[in-house]
């Protein structure tokens, strides 16, 4: 068992090749020579026994071969006699675990539950079978937090390049990928190029979070830079706070105050129901009172490039269709509604021409993208850039990179998600803290995201003790 993790971790990748027959020799050499170690046939390939005893015999020791789909103990049995090396399975079978560990092979039970984990591990397993993979991150997170020293997981099924970080991120040590490297009739060419790039993208150094202060904010919202300083607010407490690298303050706040942005001098923002300008002391003046509708209150806004002011709205409770947005060139000056129908109107960031507001739906989980005229402070219908289908959580915050890309806080999803322009995420950024609120750019390309600690029960605030934080994601 330490050969195979020594092996898995030189290189983190399971090598499942269903289907495998007749090309095996020259697939799995090809796989060998990209620098994979491990190879596994499911027993649901054509007569995978004989392909099992074939790459045994002509390995001898080089590659760790296993079988896959293994599901009675006469099976281990047969796989023992062969010399194969390892046993997965897609369910925990404590009689097959038990058996694979007698017989000296590596089981990998696969397991979907913490009960099911547990039981695995009781009956000899040391490397599960995170199955299926996709988007499990968040689970695999807490359940990673509560296993015994040297338990691995192995993440199968669905598993993306995207998906790495956040895997990572989980305590997931190796992935387990098989149509997206083989299929039959690709040739071991193929394979083998696939390969190196899969190795390559696991051997990448990746993009982590470090939490960099923690005031235990209840929520955290719209992170700033503000010169060298970081400011953001928790609007429930309510207070200003800022880290200058170093400390991290705290101001308490007349008023709660649910997004600022710095701008002539000066920070301008969002109350409840007016927009306000703040010196940095977190002096308060208020503008003219808006007409928000029943039961609502203003939640995230931006400034526009001539300085003028848009706000969005949301309903206390919740309540579809009540959001609306709001444009003053200047917070002293009355506000008015340019755009209505939406659920929580959250982050909000414009176009580097100027010409299309961004602003997220939290309720719908949309991304919506609004033709805009700066200059009249008008809104055009908008159209949706994308609904986040399969990313977990839902969309918040929202900033936009140097390079023009939009980033995502996904609240309850654990992660920041880059966006491509069609909507596609491109890579998702663990956080560990679940309630991810709002992000923001700082100097040479550094990302830092606030977070909160609103409505996470005692074991989840005992997982991620950096909830109410400041993160930070360096390049």
């Amino acid at each position: 068992m330490s050969t195979f993790d020594e092996i898995l971790a030189q290189a983190p990748l399971v090598a499942i090749l269903r289907g495998l027959h007749e090309d095996a020799i020259p697939v799995v050499e090809a796989l060998y020579a990209a620098g994979v170690r491990v190879a596994e046939v499911p027993l649901n390939s054509p007569d995978p026994f004989t392909t099992l005893a074939a790459l045994v015999r002509h390995f001898d020791g080089r590659m760790q071969i296993g079988a896959g789909t293994v599901l009675e103990v006469e099976e281990v049995e047969r796989l023992a006699a062969l010399g194969c090396a390892f046993c997965v399975s897609p369910n925990t079978d404590v009689a097959v675990i038990r058996a694979t560990v007698a017989h000296g092979m590596v089981p990998m039970p696969g397991f979907s539950t913490p009960s099911e984990a547990f039981a695995a591990i009781a009956a000899g397993a040391r490397h599960l079978k995170a199955f299926p993979a996709h988007g499990a991150a968040p689970r695999l997170s807490a359940l990673s937090a509560v296993l015994p020293k040297g338990v691995q997981l192995v993440a199968v099924g669905g598993v993306a390049a995207d998906d790495l970080e956040g895997l990572r991120a989980a305590g997931v040590t190796a992935v387990g990928v098989g149509s997206d490297l083989y299929k039959p009739g690709r040739t071991a060419e193929d394979v083998g190029a696939r390969a190196r790039t899969w190795l390559q993208v696991l051997r990448e150094r990746p993009a982590r979070a470090e939490r960099v202060c923690n005031p235990q904010a209840l929520v955290g919202e719209s992170p700033r830079m503000l010169g060298d300083e970081v400011i953001w607010l928790d609007p429930t407490a309510p207070a200003l706070l800022r880290w200058n690298g170093e400390t991290c303050t705290r101001t308490p706040l007349s008023e709660p105050v649910w997004s600022l942005s710095p701008h002539a001098g000066r920070l301008v923002g969002n109350g409840e129901t007016h927009l306000l300008s703040m010196t940095e002391e977190g002096r308060i003046t208020p503008g003219p009172e808006l007409d928000v509708g029943a039961g609502c209150r203003l939640n995230d806004m931006t400034v526009d490039a001539r300085g003028g002011l848009w706000a969005g709205s949301m309903h206390r409770g919740l309540l579809a269709g009540k959001g609306a947005l709001f444009y003053t060139p200047d917070p002293a000056q009355p506000a008015r509604r340019v755009a209505e129908g939406l659920g929580v109107a959250n982050g909000m960031v414009f176009s580097a021409d100027g010409r299309t507001l961004f602003v997220v739906d939290t309720l719908a989980r949309t991304l919506l993208a609004y033709p805009a005229d700066i200059a009249a402070g008008t809104l055009g219908e908008p159209r949706v850039v994308t609904d986040f289908l399969g990313v977990p959580g839902k969309p918040d915050g929202l900033a936009m990179s140097r390079q023009g890309r939009l980033w995502v806080a996904m609240w309850g999803g654990q992660a920041v998600v880059e966006l491509a322009e069609n909507g596609a995420v491109l890579r998702s950024i663990a956080i560990p803290a679940p309630h991810v609120g709002a992000l923001c750019f700082g100097p040479a390309g550094r990302l830092y995201v606030t977070t909160a600690r609103a409505r996470l029960a005692p074991e989840a605030l005992a997982a991620f003790p950096g909830s109410g934080g400041l993160f930070v994601v360096t390049p």
